[in-house]
């Protein structure tokens, strides 16, 4: 792992960025591609991609590249330092604090969006889909790709997080974003309806949220929700 960020240290601006913007397009298409495969692909063809959804999508993937870029300065900078060493212990220790400590953020970020009118115009772009399909996770204002961006970047600038528990984060975050927009619920039944499985957010727990806005405003948890009283 160090091999890699020695690497990069090499690189020009303009490398890096070309970079980022390659691996950002590859998680969003490996992404969509996974997700149109648990949903079917007939499925997928009778819904039909618009070039709109395809347009924002190439939005999205750059504006991520540069929230990476972002990043990846701060981390040259010693604003962002990450722990290398590879410890089990601290690996699931950080994992579940960047968890919590995420979930709770753009909790309260989602909800203000819905809450104030002059940022929601932003945001009504991802809910003009009551059914949401897997490139419509990506479907979003830039102005809201850098919020959620900067939440990022505020919490990994807060303590020396694990690489290994930061990079395992970032898949988890990509999984439970396609879960989210799936057109039907992709988690077996015995798993759905285990009680401890009920505090993570499922397919239908978001496909209520596009379907009614006053409600599920959480990511990846229900806790926040429950907490402040705006589970469905």
């Amino acid at each position: 792992m160090k091999e890699a960020f020695s690497y990069l240290s090499t690189c020009s601006l303009g490398t890096l960025f070309f970079l980022f913007l390659i691996e950002n397009a590859f998680v969003a298409f490996a992404a969509i591609l996974f997700g149109f495969w648990v949903d079917g692909l007939l499925l997928v063809i009778q819904k039909k991609i618009s070039n709109k959804e395809i347009l924002w999508t190439c939005s999205t993937i750059l504006f991520n590249s540069i929230i990476t870029l972002i990043g990846y300065e701060l981390f040259v900078y010693k604003i962002v330092v990450f722990d290398f060493e590879f410890s089990i212990l601290k690996i699931l220790v950080d994992f579940v604090i960047l968890v919590l400590a995420m979930d709770f953020l753009m909790y309260l970020f989602h909800w203000a969006i819905h809450k104030l009118s002059f940022i929601y115009r932003y945001h009504d772009l991802h809910h003009v889909y009551n059914e949401p399909t897997a490139i419509s996770l990506f479907v979003l204002h830039p102005l809201e790709v850098f919020g959620f961006g900067s939440l990022w970047l505020i919490v990994i600038s807060c303590m020396n997080f694990s690489i290994y528990a930061t990079i395992i984060y970032l898949i988890f975050n990509v999984v439970m974003g396609i879960i989210g927009h799936l057109t039907h619920e992709a988690v077996p039944g015995f798993i759905a309806n285990n009680k401890y499985f009920q505090w993570f957010a499922n397919t239908s727990f978001h496909v209520d949220h596009h379907q009614d806005e006053s409600y599920n405003f959480g990511f990846y948890t229900k806790l926040w929700d429950r907490i402040f009283g705006t589970l469905k």
